[in-house]
């Protein structure tokens, strides 16, 4: 929404349509200067080819979403998906966060509450707990989810989600973007683009498609 309220043309792109009813809610809340320039197309970043790609001045894939891809060939085609959408010149961008040993260490399968707060569309409380199990031998992370949402006082409603996360190093991302046919402008390790170094806790992929 803020690229788009800022005057940019913005595509998304999810293969969960509730994801693209959430955004297209968002977009008439931020009201006429963001919804005309906001387009949502369902699909998959692994292997979806707009009938436009090739044209985008930017792509990226944010917020530790690359580790949802589960293992290293989809998130390799991931980072292929972008390169091809790109116009020469064009900058793709990934960012991923770098856990430490004190991280891991607590992803033993213990329950851990994150947070309790209010949903801002539905006024319901909802509450996640969350059970984290790291496996070293393939650098993945299990991860388990479990949502309750309601109102005090009445019995809530429970949903829970499994996911399969695969941590990427600096060093996965400058392979990545290579084998993609990008060039690595840097990784840097955070998001004013600081020099990435002993105790970073993200690294950030900036790779340019050649001219």
């Amino acid at each position: 929404m803020p690229l788009a309220a800022a005057g940019y043309a913005v595509t998304g792109i999810d293969r969960d349509p509730a994801m693209l009813a959430r955004a297209r809610r968002r977009a008439v809340a931020a009201g006429s200067a963001a919804a005309p320039r906001l387009r949502l197309e369902l699909g998959d970043a692994v292997d979806v080819r707009l009938p436009d790609a090739g044209v985008y001045s930017l792509a990226f894939v944010a917020l530790n979403s690359l580790l949802l891809f589960g293992d290293r060939a989809s998130q390799a085609r991931a980072v292929h998906t972008l390169a091809a959408h790109l116009a020469p010149g064009g900058l793709a961008v990934a960012d991923v966060w770098l856990p430490d040993a004190d991280d891991l260490g607590r992803y033993d399968g213990r329950i851990v509450l994150e947070y309790p707060r209010q949903d801002p569309e539905t006024g319901k409380l909802v509450t996640k707990v969350a059970s984290a199990a790291h496996d070293a031998t393939s650098g993945t992370v299990r991860l388990v989810s479990i949502y309750e949402e309601g109102v005090p006082g009445e019995p809530p409603v429970r949903w829970m989600r499994v996911d399969r996360l695969r941590l990427v190093s600096a060093d996965d991302l400058r392979a990545f973007a290579a084998d993609a046919g990008l060039d690595v402008e840097v990784v840097a390790g955070g998001y004013d683009l600081e020099p990435l170094g002993p105790g970073a806790d993200r690294a950030i992929l900036v790779a340019v498609r050649p001219r």
